[in-house]
């Protein structure tokens, strides 16, 4: 028999290198040594490798077989770790037991992933026709992303029309200007004053904002001052989740934030109309999330990732302002969003199972939250004033006082214990009282955003000129199959290199970017990918960076953890859902998630470079420069494979060899995040130093702010002044922080 290159499994073809005859004998030999109810004897799986072994190839029935198996592993090893712990790690028979476990387990994890990667290049060749060119970037992401056919069909007919030009998503003749990091949040509030100085001077200008996070003080403030001038105002929100992360414990501190902007916004002017997104309604689950960045003033439109929530304008986000005909497609987009939103009842918005289990769950709250609510008891208060904050029991009860409010009508915690969940900023939990304060406020919301003046202003909704303004090309990404297929093709048309600075990076679009890169060794170009990944965890202490920065570990690609210098105790964020190549830019709110990708409801762009635009080429430079500033100062390369192959090098020749590297790397990226967290705090005690060390910095910094940048940005940009750029980011280098993360490297 001759072999070749494949392996068939199930009539697939799997590369040999990966799944073997090999593999399945070594998975056999560990079956045997699994005591789990229905595991077949030790004779059916030497039989079974035996047949795989003479015909080259795993049948259907084989398939079932092991993955039958498989299954029940996933949760048994979880059992036989505790168990293993719980001896002390002595007990032989459980580690000998675990190795089997844990070898078994790896092998149906890769025959899942081969497996998964040939069928969706046969789907997609099925469907692809004899223009659609290359096919193995969109083979990629579905694998990873396990779209069905339904959604498989319109994403490559999206894909075909940007391809050839086609695409009704594709708009020509925009003006656009980019921005990226601190620029964001000063062109925010530019925009804002300058509506309300057009409006001041006679000329008033429609003002539509959209946005996942509304809370800011400031950013709320001047869209009332814009109300306020003459103005047309309207709003579009997510009304945030009264759902937990995970299990029942319900955390809802911003939700109040936001419905009180809503009521500050609504009795801001004559001319002001607000609403919330029908969350369960229109995305069918109520943990999904509008999650849309939007502001358009007059004829010019912001697209970025940036929330108008405090503290949003220290993040690392990118945007541009769009002109022309782009801009008319998007606040048509926003005014169909607002439609969706009008006579919305809150089960539509809450979700109706959420609101029936609220009075009975476990509803918690931080004193951000409860604030909000106190506020809004009796008000709210001027929406361009800032919330007080509480750290103690005794500043939150002085708080409430001062708003007519009790505390103790809000929660029933013991006092003792309600003072050490303030001092250590745990969330709080709702008292039945507080739990119908807080019903109260929504119904009191829903019925002013459906109220018939209300309403009547959703309607009237101007649309800005759709006249062609410059000579760029942008793609809008509106719907889940817009946004997939305009993030494969932004990386599909690359040429030399592909940058991503992303809050969320999954394997899904991780494997796009292998065989992005896999698809230029082959023509035998060089092409250059780097991502930054956030480095902030889940309340469960994971991140969901971890599974996609591993697989390109995996694969040869060179990944960095963000690390970013704070201003405050504030944490900072890559929030960006960015894109750069050098033929364009994505950009926008859409997460490089699955669920960012289909579930929620975002809207991002692509912007399309053009060589022969000056200021189309000095706009690429500067993103050039935002990110190399990221990669070489602000973040950190972590090899987790190379330091766990270290770390097990004892092991090496051992079975289970490469599971321990596995559970290692685990570990690593953990510990490495936790590295980060020590460091940015260091970074916050480093600036504190530099800022107090020039008596004249915090007069530099009320100046900046002035201008428009938040307090954090312009703390660091202060910062960087007094000692120089380079010499911050030595100092900050030189830490022990720092320093401690080097043997991750």
């Amino acid at each position: 028999m001759t072999i070749g290159s494949t392996f068939s499994v199930s009539g697939y073809q799997l590369d040999r290198n990966i799944i073997n005859p090999g593999l399945i004998r070594d998975m056999a030999e560990s079956a045997k040594g699994i005591r789990l109810e229905g595991n077949p004897e030790p004779q059916a799986w030497s039989d079974l490798a035996d047949r795989v072994e003479s015909s080259d190839s795993v049948s259907a029935q084989d398939l079932r077989q092991l993955e039958d198996l498989g299954r029940p592993c996933f949760n048994y090893r979880k059992e036989l770790r505790a168990d293993f712990r719980a001896s002390g790690y002595k007990s032989e028979s459980i580690r000998s037991e675990l190795s089997d476990v844990c070898v078994f387990r790896a092998g149906t994890e890769k025959i899942s992933e081969s497996l998964s990667l040939a069928k969706a290049k046969a789907a997609v060749e099925a469907l692809a026709g004899a223009s659609f060119g290359p096919t193995s970037l969109v083979a990629a992401y579905v694998a990873y992303s396990d779209l069905q056919k339904s959604q498989l069909e319109p994403m490559m007919q999206d894909i075909q029309g940007l391809r050839d030009g086609s695409s009704p998503n594709l708009y020509q003749g925009n003006a656009v200007q980019a921005f990226h990091g601190d620029e964001i949040w000063p062109q925010m509030n530019a925009m804002l004053d300058g509506a309300i100085a057009s409006a001041q001077a006679g000329n008033p200008q429609e003002v539509d904002a959209q946005y996942y996070e509304l809370t800011s003080h400031e950013i709320v403030g001047k869209l009332a001052q814009a109300a306020q001038a003459g103005c047309k105002v309207r709003v579009n929100v997510d009304p945030g989740r009264l759902v937990a992360f995970k299990g029942s414990h319900v955390v809802i501190t911003e939700v109040p934030d936001k419905l009180r902007a809503l009521i500050q916004l609504s009795q801001s002017g004559d001319d002001v109309g607000v609403s919330m997104y029908p969350i369960e309604k229109k995305l069918g689950q109520a943990g999904n999330l509008m999650h849309r960045k939007g502001l358009r003033v007059g004829d010019t439109f912001l697209l970025s990732g940036m929330n108008a929530n405090a503290g949003s304008g220290e993040n690392i986000d990118a945007g541009y302002t769009i002109e022309g005909p782009a801009a008319e497609r998007l606040t048509k987009n926003f005014r169909r969003d607002v439609g969706d939103s009008a006579n919305a009842t809150p089960s539509e918005i809450f979700g109706e199972k959420p609101l029936a289990d609220f009075m009975e769950g476990d509803v918690n709250m931080g004193t951000r939250g409860l604030i909000s609510l106190f506020d809004c008891a009796n008000g709210p208060s001027a929406p361009d004033r800032p919330l007080p904050r509480a750290s103690t029991l005794e500043e939150l009860e002085s708080i409430a006082e001062s708003m007519g409010q009790k505390v103790s009508d809000y929660t029933d915690m013991p006092r003792e214990e309600l003072a050490k969940c303030i001092r250590e900023g745990k969330e709080i939990p709702l008292s039945q009282g507080g739990k119908q304060h807080f019903l109260d406020l929504v119904e009191r919301t829903v019925a002013i955003a459906n109220s018939p003046e209300n309403l009547a202003k959703l309607e009237d909704i101007d649309l800005p000129s759709g006249d062609p303004k410059g000579m760029t090309a942008v793609a809008l990404a509106d719907v889940p199959s817009e946004r997939r297929a305009t993030m494969i093709q932004a990386i599909q048309d690359a040429e030399k290199f592909v940058y991503v600075p992303g809050f969320v990076m999954t394997r899904s679009v991780a494997a796009v970017l292998v065989a992005k890169r896999d698809e230029m060794a082959a023509q035998g170009k060089e092409f250059e990918i780097k991502v930054v990944a956030d480095a902030g965890v889940y309340p469960d202490g994971g991140s969901p960076n971890i599974a996609g920065l591993q697989y390109l570990e995996d694969h040869g690609i060179d990944v960095h953890w963000t690390l970013l210098p704070r201003s405050s105790d504030h944490d900072r964020k890559v929030h960006a859902k960015e894109i750069l190549t050098d033929k364009g830019e994505f950009f926008g709110s859409t997460n490089f998630s699955n669920k960012g990708m289909g579930a929620n409801w975002e809207h991002s762009g692509y912007v399309q470079f053009n060589p022969d635009d000056p200021q189309s080429v000095a706009q690429q430079q500067s993103a050039l420069e935002h990110f190399n500033n990221l990669w070489e100062n602000e973040s950190f390369t972590a090899n987790s494979r190379a330091t766990a192959e270290r770390r097990c090098q004892s092991s090496k020749g051992n079975r289970d060899y490469q599971v321990r590297v596995e559970d290692e790397r685990r570990k690593i990226m953990r510990d490495t995040i936790k590295g980060i967290l020590r460091f940015e705090k260091a970074s916050a005690k480093y600036v504190a130093q530099v800022i107090d060390s020039d008596p004249t910095s915090k007069g530099r910094i009320a100046d900046l702010v002035k201008k428009g940048y938040d307090e954090g940005s312009a703390t660091l940009i202060v910062a960087k002044e007094n000692v120089g750029e380079e010499k911050f980011y030595q100092d900050l280098h030189s830490m022990p922080a720092y320093k401690s993360l080097e043997e991750y490297k």
